[in-house]
């Protein structure tokens, strides 16, 4: 740079000599056809998101720069403003009665301009609160529905904070038309309103629906008549539901509560949106519920999840456009390693379950058949198996206390219906039992096992079927049993019975066993003949006392049950 002294080059004199004047740039354009510029192939050369604006902007550390520094330097009085007017024609813009202001200065800007702001937005909310509003006109805006009536039992008003509200106390939804059962009470309501039109009390413009501390009376019977106002073609208000309950009963029969709800429902023409958080069983459950048409067609999206329990269950269903009144589907439900997946039908309150998979640590298999909901829940289903591992259950059984063990045979009486259960392999640790196939009927809380058939190989087979009577004191299973011996030289070889010089063909035995104090007791054993009563007590007490001399734990160990096997047939 030493080498170059810019003091000798006159850059003024130069353009002294350029007379700008004698160039019209404007004709230069002319000759430019922007039309012909194809910017977008310079454009594809410019790839932004290939630029890594962070490497950048970590150099930039805004913390570090002190501003009150750099501002020390600007003093605002130091700039004459007013020397400016000198250099202006005021009178050509008639603004000589204008006088020089100080706008820094001015309170106007400062003070004035945003004090009047505040106080006329206060004014323009505050209004309302004079303004006496008609209950009927509410009561028709939350219920639009011809079927629901609504009645305010407090007071209306109006209040604007934290925004424009109209508040209703103790507001109460009648049932569908007809029935003089309450759908719906809340202690408290508000209504949104919009910023529009505030000073209008006519024109305006309700929001959203909050309702708080609330209840709710969910007739299972009624449940087409709830999926008539949630599938019928109208805009709905937004509708936020806060610490409420939802009690679900069948006409005066309860069922179960969901407590602490919170639950949001937004109900437009096309599209239905439900979100419910609360605590059902003491555990926090969550429903999610949307609802909108694909292709003309209505399609519906429902997930529910449990914490505690670690369930999850998701639902797709749809309608067909000539049974509307049918609905069609396919479901998921999970719990820990347990899984189902299936398609459904629902049509009349009833569940056809034609297609599924079931799989968990102890059985891997199908299930169909129908679930009858409503006026009574029934079922009828058939649960064919691929594989049972016996072995694992028993063990799974095993661990459970002792209550457990004995609330386990304790069916609800609501639980009804039939079960075909089937598996074509057992797993177990002696493989005793190949397969089996059993019909079991539910009846209030009773189980009747109309049959039950045990295939054991070679060996031969077995049956059993009775019926455990479950009583507030007692749990009793009163049965009878058939075994077949196909082989009796393997069945000696089995159980390691070398004494005994004949072997039955066909036993039958009868008796009773005590779920509650796992106590057996036989009534009768014969093969050809009837055994005699000192022989069966002889057998009773060696059951007894060897395969339920510590509860459950031996009943279905094959080594204990070869003892008891060699003791009762020794000579």
């Amino acid at each position: 740079m030493k080498y170059i002294n810019f003091k000798r080059y006159k850059f003024s004199t130069i353009f002294k000599n350029i007379n700008f004047r004698r160039y019209n740039f404007s004709e230069i354009f002319k000759y430019v056809d922007f039309r012909r510029l194809d910017f977008k192939k310079v454009y594809k050369y410019l790839y932004f998101i290939r630029i890594d604006f962070k490497k950048v902007y970590k150099y930039l550390y805004f913390i570090r720069i002190d501003f009150k520094k750099v501002y020390k330097y600007f003093n605002i009085r130091r700039f004459g403003f007013t020397k400016f007017s000198k250099y202006l024609n005021l009178n050509t813009y008639d603004i000589s009665r204008i006088k020089n202001i100080d706008f820094i200065s001015s309170k106007f800007l400062l003070i004035h301009l945003p004090a009047s702001i505040v106080f006329f937005s206060f004014l323009y909310l505050f209004i309302p609160t004079f303004y006496n509003y008609d209950k009927s006109s509410i009561e028709n805006l939350i219920c639009k529905n011809k079927n629901i009536k609504c009645v305010i039992r407090g007071k209306v008003n109006y209040n604007f904070f934290p925004t424009p509200r109209i508040k209703i106390k103790d507001l109460v939804i009648n049932g569908f038309a007809g029935k003089k059962n309450t759908l719906l009470t809340a202690e408290y309501v508000a209504v949104k309103l919009s910023f529009k039109n505030l000073l209008t009390k006519d024109k305006h413009e309700f929001k959203k629906i909050n309702l708080n501390n609330y209840e709710v009376n969910f007739d299972l019977a009624n449940l087409k008549k709830y999926k008539n106002i949630y599938t019928k073609k109208n805009n709905f208000l937004p509708i936020n539901f806060k610490k409420g309950k939802i009690i679900f009963f069948n006409e005066n029969n309860y069922v179960a509560t969901i407590n602490d709800v919170n639950l949001n429902l937004i109900l437009e023409e096309y599209s239905k949106e439900a979100v419910l958080k609360g605590k059902f069983l003491n555990d926090d459950i969550y429903i999610s519920l949307d609802s909108k048409k694909i292709d003309g067609k209505p399609s519906t999206d429902i997930i529910l999840k449990m914490s505690d329990l670690n369930f999850l269950t998701k639902a797709n269903f749809y309608n067909y456009e000539k049974d509307k009144d049918a609905i069609h589907g396919n479901i998921l439900v999970r719990k820990d390693k347990y899984r189902f997946t299936g398609f459904f039908g629902y049509k009349d309150n009833e569940i056809t379950i034609s297609t599924s998979n079931l799989r968990n640590i102890f059985l891997d298999g199908r299930l169909e058949g129908k679930i009858k909901l409503l006026p009574f829940f029934n079922f009828n289903l058939d649960l064919s198996l691929n594989s049972l591992n016996f072995t694992k259950l028993y063990n799974n059984f095993l661990a459970l206390d002792e209550k457990d063990q004995k609330k386990l045979f304790k069916i609800n009486k609501k639980i009804n219906g039939k079960l075909t259960l089937s598996s074509e392999k057992i797993y177990s640790s002696y493989n005793l039992v190949k397969s089996l196939e059993s019909r079991i009927k539910f009846s209030n809380g009773n189980i009747l096992v109309e049959q039950c058939l045990f295939n054991l190989g070679k060996l031969g087979a077995a049956d059993i079927s009775g019926v455990i009577n479950n009583d507030k004191k007692f749990t009793n299973f009163k049965y009878e049993s058939n075994i077949f011996v196909d082989n009796k030289k393997k069945f000696s070889s089995k159980f390691g019975i070398y004494n005994k010089k004949d072997i039955f063909s066909n036993l039958f035995v009868s008796g009773n066993f005590d779920l509650q104090n796992i106590r057996s007791s036989i009534y009768e054993i014969s093969d050809e003949e009837k055994l005699s009563k000192n022989d069966v007590d002889f057998i009773e007490k060696e059951f007894n006392n060897v395969m339920l001399s510590d509860g459950y734990e031996n009943l279905f160990r094959f080594p204990k049950f070869k003892e008891f096997i060699k003791l009762t047939t020794s000579e």
